[in-house]
């Protein structure tokens, strides 16, 4: 199993934390204490509504938002729902494994979604398939736009022989999608697919790098993952780059013990009970860092911790919402927790996102409330 797919423990871990402040443009650290600020939830129906549809595409899961240059979002997912829903049930659909989004205007009430799949044989397929024609993608661990291309990280996933449940997967490392024309239609963008070097899987442990979730400046925090298969316990580590070579995977750096170092494998575990989606945010009205991801991987819980800087230290962790799904059957699970802070609007608020499936493909099918994102406001005071 990759560090970067759900498992499903729950544990507890309290850690310290630190804080940094805004100076002429620099976030530097701050000489006092400060609280953490307090939160408010709430549904947020607009962006619900945005997402329910009942053609075309009509569900998928990951649900991960990158802002390109141009002022559109582009949104990705893992295996999606391409075909009419009716009577809340989808009927003559079919699945693929990655689909993209791109969203025109900040408001979801009046935001424009475009949807983009693959076809083959005049039927809906993958939008991007990998170059070496085994397994396929998920979408998972996000991307960046920068002056040069944006950057799409993707899990290779292949599947077990023999094994018909939903777990049938296995990670088979990561790779980053260079797209140099992406102010055009997704349906015409130029696809060069690049091995991402930073995989170590072992009997105990595996351990990851590719998740652009943060921009300072120059700076690209590219965080990691790394799944102790023993407690089937999932840790947060940090790595960071230029943002002009990121493809130069010489010059990336890994963050160990308040240092950052070119060893991979030497990266400090920062924070535990993590899930194979997450996101880093910054607060402005704040001075915070905020970790949203849900617990353990699988879990009714939303968790949030907060930080001073990129890489922590991580303030305790926080149930920030339970999610109402999985009590409406016992085969429903809830995952891919994570903030879109390019949604919000105001500076002391979060936009988060997180997912609803079942262990059971068929009730999965005859239910389309779930299999799509569900999304929450966040309102911190």
């Amino acid at each position: 199993m990759s560090p970067f797919r759900p498992t499903k423990r729950s544990i507890g871990l309290w850690l310290c934390f630190a804080a940094l402040v805004l100076i002429a443009g620099c976030r530097v650290p701050l000489s006092g204490r400060e609280a953490n600020p307090a939160v408010a939830v709430s549904i947020a129906e607009d962006y619900n509504r945005l997402f329910t549809r009942e053609d075309g595409w009509t569900g998928g899961d990951i649900a991960t938002s990158i802002p390109l240059r141009d002022g559109r979002i582009l949104w990705l997912f893992g295996d999606s729902w391409i075909g009419p829903v009716r009577n809340g049930r989808h009927t003559n659909a079919g699945m693929v494994h990655n689909t993209v989004a791109l969203q025109q205007g900040l408001d979801p009430a009046s935001a424009r979604l475009e949807f983009f799949w693959g076809e083959k044989e005049g039927k809906p397929d993958d939008f991007i398939k990998p170059a070496n024609g085994t397994g396929e993608f998920w979408l998972t661990h996000g991307g960046i736009e920068t002056e040069r291309a944006l950057y799409l990280f993707m899990s290779h996933i292949i599947h077990r022989p023999g094994d018909t449940s939903i777990w049938n997967f296995q990670g088979d490392g990561i790779v980053m999608a260079k797209i140099t024309n992406a102010s055009e239609a997704a349906s015409r963008w130029h696809v060069e697919q690049i091995k991402v070097p930073w995989a170590d899987i072992r009997p105990q442990n595996e351990r990851g790098f590719g998740m652009p979730l943060l921009r300072e400046g120059k700076t690209v925090y590219l965080y990691g993952l790394e799944l102790d298969k023993a407690s089937e316990d999932r840790y947060l580590l940090a790595g960071r780059a230029n943002v002009d070579s990121l493809e130069d995977f010489s010059t990336w750096e890994f963050y160990a013990d308040g240092a950052w170092q070119r060893d991979f494998r030497k990266a400090s575990r920062l924070c535990n009970h993590l899930g194979a989606e997450l996101s880093v945010s910054y607060l402005p009205a704040f001075r915070r860092y905020v970790l949203v991801y849900t617990e353990n991987g699988l879990s009714d819980k939303i968790m949030m911790r907060f930080a001073g800087s990129p890489v922590g230290p991580w303030s305790s962790e926080k149930i920030v919402y339970k999610t109402p799904e999985m009590a409406w059957d016992s085969s429903y699970f809830c995952y891919a927790a994570k903030g879109h802070a390019e949604l919000s609007r105001q500076e002391d608020e979060l936009i988060v996102s997180y997912v609803c499936n079942a262990n059971d493909f068929w009730k999965m099918a005859a239910d389309a409330r779930i299999y799509r994102p569900e999304f929450l406001r966040l309102k911190f005071k």
